[in-house]
């Protein structure tokens, strides 16, 4: 399964970005709030749809390939159930790898063995924030991004008590 030459190079590029493992096509609606999330950050994203328990030769090739490329990279597995997708992922790379399961809470996502480090984000609008902070010392774009969003929350915050207010 050869990469994407196009997104090689995005991740060649250093700027951060993420690949999307999937256990199943059957996740989509959750695949794309990821989307959305990793948009609103303009993180650059890859979804492959690879399940840990019925291609596990397919997801080690898939990992090494991926390893292979020099850059800021992460992983964001999508498996719900038995989510054994995350754990096996974060065991067999030495990148990062986020647990954002469809059917979350999923407790098989925080279950998985000594040495398998993956991180729990149950939100998709949280796992791409996660990614833009872990990426920002590389891609101060992100870091700025996080700044405005924040900035934008607390002034619709005080719209609202300023509403409530009577004022």
């Amino acid at each position: 399964m050869a990469i994407d030459e196009t997104f090689k190079a995005v991740i060649e590029s250093n700027v951060g970005c993420a690949v999307i493992l999937a256990g199943s096509g059957s996740d989509r609606p959750h695949i794309e709030k990821l989307w959305k999330g990793l948009d609103g950050y303009s993180i650059p994203y890859q979804t492959r749809v690879c399940s840990a328990h019925k291609q596990p030769i397919l997801l080690m090739e898939l990992l090494k390939e991926y390893d292979a490329i020099e850059g800021a990279l992460a992983y964001i597995a999508v498996a719900g159930g038995t989510d054994a997708l995350s754990g096996t992922a974060s065991w067999n790379t030495y990148r990062p790898v986020i647990s954002c399961p469809p059917d979350a809470p999923n407790g098989s996502c925080l279950t998985n063995p000594p040495g398998s480090s993956n991180v729990y984000v149950a939100k998709p609008d949280n796992a791409a924030r996660f990614l833009a902070q872990m990426f920002s010392a590389v891609n101060p774009s992100y870091k700025e991004m996080i700044r405005l969003k924040n900035a934008n929350k607390v002034d619709e915050l005080l719209k609202q008590d300023a509403e409530l207010r009577g004022f």
